[in-house]
């Protein structure tokens, strides 16, 4: 069986990359061959917020050398050891250092094995968060220069991150309408309102690493909800 890696990426810090992750966790953690791997070295937040997953599920990798750059062997190395690995599906959270840096590992040159030929034996889906706001700009321009260097090799999916946009629908319609126009797979998460009770006591629960069971009746069916609509894409 092909393996699966889902790689979390957004160079834009603070977009909601680690709650994208926690709520793919909350969705599939019960899965026998399922890995998370948390590569985000300058917090680790995904570590300490999926606490809740079964510790032989959770991984935790630094890829950057002492000048906070990516050597690209590391990754390959890491990506070998996943081969060869029990682990059938894998998701990994890329902190913002570590997503700027990933369409240079990526592209291809003369003298590097491009991505694609070394690990033609996994399927590949990359997964860019879009912040609104004042995220919004730099969160699509990164995901541009992805599609520019992914292009037919790997599939990438658009994650609206919900709460940015609610201020803002003409940029939530102007993301979609594009995301349609390139042939982008276009999903939104995360409609938890900080204002309101339960949306406080998800963001709350979501720092501090909670099981869904662990959550009181609303938040919990919230979630449930959350799951359902917005990750019921297997």
């Amino acid at each position: 069986m092909m393996k699966k890696l889902h790689f979390i990426a957004q160079s834009k810090g603070g977009v909601g990359k680690s709650l994208l992750m926690y709520l793919m966790a909350l969705k599939n953690h019960h899965k026998e061959n399922c890995l998370f791997v948390d590569m985000d070295a300058s917090t680790f937040t995904s570590r300490r917020q999926l606490s809740f997953v079964d510790e032989d599920k959770l991984d935790t990798v630094s890829l950057l050398n002492e000048r906070a750059a990516i050597q690209r062997d590391n990754l390959f190395v890491y990506l070998d050891k996943l081969s060869r690995s029990r682990y059938q599906e894998i998701y990994i959270d890329l902190g913002a250092p570590e997503s700027e840096q990933l369409p240079a590992l990526i592209e291809f040159d003369e003298v590097q094995l491009p991505l694609r030929e070394f690990a033609d034996d996994m399927d590949i889906e990359f997964h860019i968060v879009i912040g609104g706001a004042g995220a919004y700009n730099a969160s699509v321009e990164y995901l541009l220069k992805m599609v520019k260097v992914v292009k037919d090799d790997f599939k990438i999916t658009v994650w609206e991150s919900v709460t940015g946009f609610r201020k803002f629908p003409e940029l939530a319609k102007e993301l979609a309408e594009n995301c349609e126009n390139m042939g982008l797979t276009f999903r939104r998460f995360g409609d938890f309102e900080p204002e309101t009770y339960v949306g406080t006591e998800i963001l709350s629960g979501v720092s501090k690493g909670l099981a869904l069971e662990d959550y009181d009746r609303g938040p919990r069916k919230r979630l449930i909800r959350e799951l359902n609509i917005n990750f019921q894409y297997d």
